[in-house]
């Protein structure tokens, strides 16, 4: 079971990228809290499991990689205090005067250079929310808590915001945020297929705004690919000028095509699923966490549309937090 579970959490990591709906850069003064992967998907990047390998890490000072690279280290002989993860990568990419000058319009629309203020705010209330889980879920880890701490104390340092005013800034948008996950995760589904020189991995994307599609998949040589098509037929006519999909692929798209369309139109259970998580971040307990298991352990019990359902909702678990998504399904 363990090992599902990790393949699980190893697949929907690989495509935790930024959904193809439109986005509007929110204005400077909106409550809205830093989508690290989506900040991080602006620098088109290839991350490594152990290191994120990129030109704009190594624009910055040894010193300031292994100090921002040391908030996620596990102690752990095979873990490194070096930039992995994209919380990370956006500290060390605003506060290393080399990158911050060199980051994409995107990225700093987002943290804006000319407003320490607000992306202190965002940066702030980004540690914060990984330290409330460390806090509830891993009480005893007092050197990874005591790092967290440090690192909002320098954040605070450096942009002049306060404790209160992050933790402020945390409440007011972590209901937005979190519908924001659970919505992208609803609008895309994880399978596998055949194809006539092995089989894929693959990620369906659907955007209910406009009916386009969006098929990611991934061969057993570790290739990535990506197919569009602004409808489920265009989208078929695209694996069939591909080359790389037998028939019956095409039919486990058009039927993963259909469930994602029912997952997605699922407003109230979203809605159930966006109060549920909203719930525990407000306040982290026993209680919370609880009302958590139990509602995915009931929708995966419930047919085929409810598990699909359940997995969406896991993956937006571990799209928030991996710790959160591995203590709701268990050891």
């Amino acid at each position: 079971m363990k090992k599902v579970i990790i393949a699980l959490v190893t697949f929907t990591l690989l495509y935790s990228t930024e959904i193809v709906f439109a986005q509007t850069t929110p204005a400077s003064g909106d409550v809205v809290l830093l989508n690290v992967n989506r900040y991080y998907s602006y620098f088109s990047i290839i991350r490594r499991k152990d290191i994120i390998d990129s030109d704009y890490v190594w624009e910055a000072s040894d010193e300031e990689i292994v100090n921002f690279g040391a908030l996620n280290w596990n102690g752990r002989d095979d873990d490194t205090a070096l930039v992995d993860t994209p919380l990370e990568f956006a500290l060390l990419s605003y506060y290393s005067p080399a990158v911050i000058q060199i980051r994409p319009v995107e990225a700093n629309r987002i943290l804006p250079a000319d407003n320490p203020r607000l992306t202190g705010l965002r940066l702030g209330a980004a540690t914060y929310k990984e330290l409330l889980v460390l806090r509830f879920l891993t009480p005893n880890d007092t050197a990874a808590i005591s790092r967290y701490e440090n690192m909002i104390r320098f954040i605070q340092d450096r942009s002049g915001v306060t404790r209160a005013g992050i933790e402020t800034y945390f409440r007011d948008g972590i209901r937005g945020f979190v519908n924001e996950i659970v919505n992208e995760e609803f609008n895309k589904i994880s399978f596998t297929m055949g194809s006539p020189t092995g089989g894929y991995n693959a990620v369906l994307i659907y955007n209910p705004q406009n009916g386009h599609y969006v098929l990611r998949y991934e061969d057993a040589r570790n290739v990535t690919k990506e197919l569009t098509g602004a409808s489920l037929e265009t989208l078929s006519s695209a694996m069939s000028r591909s080359g790389d999909f037998s028939q019956a692929a095409t039919n486990t798209v058009r039927a993963q095509a259909t469930l994602i369309q029912s997952v997605s139109s699922s407003t109230n259970t979203r809605n159930e699923i966006v109060n549920l998580i909203t719930a525990f971040y407000l306040n982290p307990n026993r209680n919370t966490v609880d009302a958590i298991r139990t509602r995915y352990e009931e929708l995966r019990r419930l047919g085929e549309l409810n598990r699909a359902i359940a997995n969406s909702f896991l993956n937006a678990l571990y799209e928030l937090n991996p710790l959160l998504g591995y203590t709701v399904v268990g050891d």
